[in-house]
Formats: structure tokens, sequence, C-alpha cells
């Protein structure tokens, strides 16, 4: 399940607000006190160390002007979509964000209008994804001696596999059982690269669309929870594409 926020963006002395580049780690932190104070029994999702079961998008600004220092926020209206596979989560998140009334987002405030909230998604079993956030996945290679990690590209032979296997691993971590059936990914087209800072890491992740064949509750997953690592701070946010 999933909501879309409507925000607006407030005006600082009459002009539009500039939001810099990297604010996923500020919108991460405002969900998880927002989640953690409605339902402080929701608190495992922020002390879990392997997955947390949500994502979200990238902020969506109809009109915004680019600087070097960040978006200039041109519009009345911008748009934030949450999602993830625990529809109580989802309830809880809108609620408490409605009921806040306002947000703040690295360093900017924001009324928030309104929350959509969507119906369910059954998939086909046959998908064609575009990413609302960057995906980021990451291996460790060896040089020199040594040990570093590597954000992988779409052009690595290994992402897909790596992005295969992270899903399953979430859906088996998740519903408590393995995947039944092959999942696949079946093209991967139109891809650039983001470099996003969080918490002081620097990650290099891509947008994409995705084509993916699979049982369709792993698919359905995928969805609900994003694609690759770290969808709690705002990677791998997917929907259909055209939609």
């Amino acid at each position: 399940m999933r909501f879309r926020a409507i925000l607006c963006p407030w005006k600082e002395n009459g002009s539009p607000p500039v939001l810099r580049y990297d604010y996923q780690y500020s919108v991460a932190g405002m969900l998880y006190n927002l989640m953690i104070g409605a339902e402080p029994e929701l608190k495992h999702l922020h002390d879990s160390k392997e997955f947390k079961y949500f994502t979200f998008s990238r902020l969506e600004v109809p009109r915004r002007r680019a600087l070097s220092q960040g978006l200039v926020l041109l519009s009345d209206d911008a748009y934030l979509w949450v999602s993830s596979p625990d529809d109580r989560l989802v309830r809880v998140l809108g609620k408490r964000m409605l009921e806040s009334q306002e947000m703040s987002i690295a360093s900017v405030n924001f009324s928030v209008a309104g929350i959509d909230l969507l119906g369910p998604f059954n998939s086909t079993g046959d998908e064609q994804f575009t990413t609302m956030s960057p995906i980021v996945l990451r291996t460790v290679r060896e040089g020199d001696g040594t040990k570093r990690t590597w954000d992988l590209s779409p052009d690595d032979d290994e992402f897909a596999g790596y992005l295969i296997k992270n899903l399953e691993r979430k859906y088996a971590t998740y519903t408590g059982e393995a995947s039944k059936g092959i999942t696949e990914v079946t093209e991967i087209s139109n891809c650039h690269s983001k470099r996003i800072e969080i918490d002081g890491i620097y990650h290099r992740a891509h947008m994409m669309d995705i084509s993916m064949r699979g049982p369709p509750e792993v698919l359905k997953f995928a969805y609900d929870c994003g694609l690759g690592e770290k969808n709690s701070m705002g990677f791998g946010m997917v929907r259909l594409r055209g939609r």
C-alpha cells in the first residue's frame, strides 16, 4: 500500500525556498519520528539492522529551478509518495503526517495539504516499472590487497543478479517463507545516475526503467517495499511505467 502526501512549501520573505539536493536523510528521519511517536511498537523497524520494510519517493516538484546549492521550489504544491507492504504502517504514517499539519525537510518548511491513500496493487507477474527514487546496490571488491564497498551500475554484469537476490531475501525475511518460482529482470533502460549523500556517505544510485517477471506476490512486494538496498532511506521506490 502507498499514499501520496500533498505538501505546500512555505515562502521565505515572499521568495520560494531552496531545497538542498541531499534531502533524503531528512525525510527518513521525519518518517521515523512520526512512526515511533504514534506507535511505539513500530520502533522495531528503526532498530532492525538488516531490512526496514518501507520506502519513499524523491520529492516531485512540478515547477522548479536548479541551482548549484539546490532546487528552487517554484510550485505551490509538491508531492511525496510513501509505500510499504505493511498496510498498518502506511495508514499510521499518513494519519500522523496529516495530523501534524506541517513538516520540515532539510530546513524547508511545508504545510501538509492532504494525504491520498492509494488502493492495493495486484501484480500480473510481468511488470514494467519506472523508478520514483534511484536504486542503490553495493558489493565488496578487492584491489591492491584491500577490500572496498563498490556501488553497482546497471552496466555491471552482477547488477540484475544482486537485485533479485536482495529482493528475494527481503521477501523471505518479511513473509517467513521463500519465494516460489523464478524472478528475473527482463530489461533495463533509460538509466541515469545520481550521487546522493546519506549521513556523510556518498552513494552512486540509478534512476531507470526496469521490467521484471516472476511470482505475482514477489513483484507486488517489490512495488510496495522497493528495489535494491536502503529503501527506508528513500532508494528504490517504483511505479508502473506510464502511470
